[in-house]
Order: structure tokens, then C-alpha cells, then sequence
């Protein structure tokens, strides 16, 4: 059995378009205890099978999961056999919280460790990336710093989830509407064309990894809290935008993870959590739940 976590986006970044089509990034993610879960078994199929108990989920080879198996089998040549990937999931999709990269990364560790391979990490990174922009930041989890297009994860020193009791809490909203990564950038470039505004590439990452680290310390990451993408996800869905103001006026900040649409809010304390969970009143029909920082992306048992 595999635990995979999803992951906030604290801080988000979007620098320039690169050449390959991607954009370059800057982020601190943390991995949180909300998970899917994932069983690998061999059989004698020579083949790539996915089951998942949501019937939204995609069982060919556009699942992340598909993509980590079939890359590892070509990359190792192994094995002969096939593989059966079964999914639970219990992270809602296009939520901005990378359930599909999470699957992925939970799968190439567990292939790793079921067929034995003699992979160091800084390979299996790299295979990561190939598969999917979040999948690197999965397969190490934590808090981090995420540049590149993803690839570049560099651990804090001190975690969230490292701090046992002053890690916090968090309040996350999941509202009963989706968002497509894509689309979300493609309207953030038309965005900044039609208000020419450049991205921002002035960012030091080693001054910005010391400010969230002295935050961590002193629980007040709440000032440092950013999403780019919030300007263009919040105009293009008004639903989202009611949300975020609802959450705003409970909790007294909100954010958007990633490209949405899960928006959430960070507390000092668990009881803090429960209670502006309990003093929320959903206006969309939209869900809540409370969440932990934990310090590892994937957990094998």
C-alpha cells in the first residue's frame, strides 16, 4: 500500500513561458495528510491496468500513474510482466492540490522498491519530471522551495510538519466546481498581455527560502501567502470568487491552491482550524475539511 499526499501551493510564482511551452515557476509547496491511496500488483498481462474507485479518474495512459509505470518499465526494461495500479482516492480532482502527481510519484516508488531498483534518488527525480511538472515535489514532500518547471525541489530545513504542535492546521474549502491547469494559464498570459504586466523574475530563491523559514518559526506565514493565478481564476469563475470572499470574512485570509479550485487558510492551531470550520457557512454548496502538514509526499507500508 502507497499514501500519497496532496500539496498546497503557501507561495506561487508564474515566471516567463520557456521554449518548451512551460512556464517557469517559484514555490514554496507543502505536503498535507489529506491522500489517495494506491496498490501495485504484478500479473501476467504484459500490460499498464488502472482501477480507481472514481469514475472520473482516466484508466489509460493519460493517468500520471499510467505515465510513472510505463516510463520506469522502458527506462529499467523491466519487467516482462504487467502491472496492476488500483487508485482510492480521497483527494478531489483539478483541486489544484496534484492527486494525479501524487499517484504518479506513489507509483515509482513502489516500483522501485518492487522490483528492486538500483536507482539513486537524483535519477528518479529526473524520471519525475518527465512525467509531470508536480511529481518531483510529491516524491520528496515537506515543505520546499519548487523552481524550474518543477524539477528543482530544495527541502526547507525546518518543516511544517517538523514543528509537532506550532505546524498549524489547515482549513481547506473544496467548492463543487473544477479548474483546468491549462486554461488557467493560457488566461493568466492573455491577462498579463492585455494589462502589460511582465512577469516578475526578480525573485532570490535563497532570500525567499530564509523569509518562509523565519515565518515557519515564528507562525506567520499567513503574511506570505500568494497565488498568482488568484486574479484570473477568481474573474473567470465568480463562483470561486464568492467562495474565497466567504472564506476571507471567516477565516480572515484565503488563498487558491495552485490553479485552483481548492481555496484554503492556515491556523496556528488545530482548535483555531475546527473552529472557523464551524463558524463557515458554505454558499455554493461547497465542502470543507481540516488538514495537517505532513513531512513526506509518498509513505510505502
Amino acid at each position: 500500500m502507497v499514501r500519497c499526499h496532496a500539496k498546497l501551493n503557501l507561495f506561487l510564482k508564474i515566471l516567463g513561458k520557456r521554449p518548451d511551452g512551460y512556464h517557469d515557476l517559484i514555490s514554496i509547496m507543502q505536503s498535507i495528510d489529506l491522500s489517495d491511496i494506491i496498490r501495485l500488483e504484478e500479473t501476467q498481462t504484459n500490460a499498464i491496468e488502472i482501477t480507481c474507485s472514481n469514475p472520473n479518474v482516466p484508466l489509460d495512459h493519460t493517468n500520471i500513474a499510467w505515465k510513472a509505470a510505463e516510463t520506469l518499465t522502458k527506462v529499467t526494461h523491466k519487467p516482462s510482466r504487467g502491472i496492476k495500479i488500483s487508485i482510492e482516492k480521497g483527494i478531489p480532482l483539478m483541486g489544484g492540490l496534484a492527486g494525479g502527481s501524487a499517484n504518479g510519484a506513489g507509483t515509482l516508488r513502489a516500483l522501485q522498491k518492487l522490483w528492486n531498483l538500483p536507482i539513486d534518488e537524483k535519477t528518479l527525480i529526473d524520471l519525475a519530471a518527465q512525467i509531470g511538472s508536480d511529481v518531483p515535489f510529491c516524491l520528496i514532500g515537506g515543505t520546499a522551495l519548487v523552481r524550474g518547471k518543477g524539477e528543482i525541489v530544495e527541502p526547507l530545513p525546518t518543516g511544517l510538519a517538523d514543528l509537532s504542535v506550532r505546524g498549524g492546521a489547515f482549513l481547506l474549502v473544496i467548492p463543487p466546481v473544477k479548474v483546468n491547469t491549462k486554461e488557467a494559464y493560457d488566461s493568466l498570459d492573455l491577462y498579463r498581455q492585455a494589462e502589460n504586466i511582465e512577469p516578475d523574475e526578480s525573485i532570490d530563491p535563497l532570500l525567499l527560502m530564509q523569509t518562509w523559514q523565519k515565518a515557519i518559526f515564528e507562525g506567520t506565514i499567513v503574511e506570505l501567502l500568494h497565488n498568482d493565478f488568484e486574479p484570473v481564476v477568481l474573474r473567470n469563475y465568480p463562483i470561486l470568487s464568492d467562495i474565497h470572499k466567504n472564506l476571507r470574512n471567516t477565516a480572515g485570509h484565503a488563498i487558491i491552491s495552485g490553479s485552483g479550485s481548492t481555496i484554503f487558510a492556515w491556523f496556528p492551531t488545530v482548535n483555531d482550524a475546527l473552529a472557523a470550520q464551524n463558524a463557515y457557512t458554505p454558499v455554493a454548496n461547497e465542502a470543507t475539511l481540516i488538514s495537517l502538514p505532513v513531512s513526506k509526499g509518498i509513505e510505502l507500508d
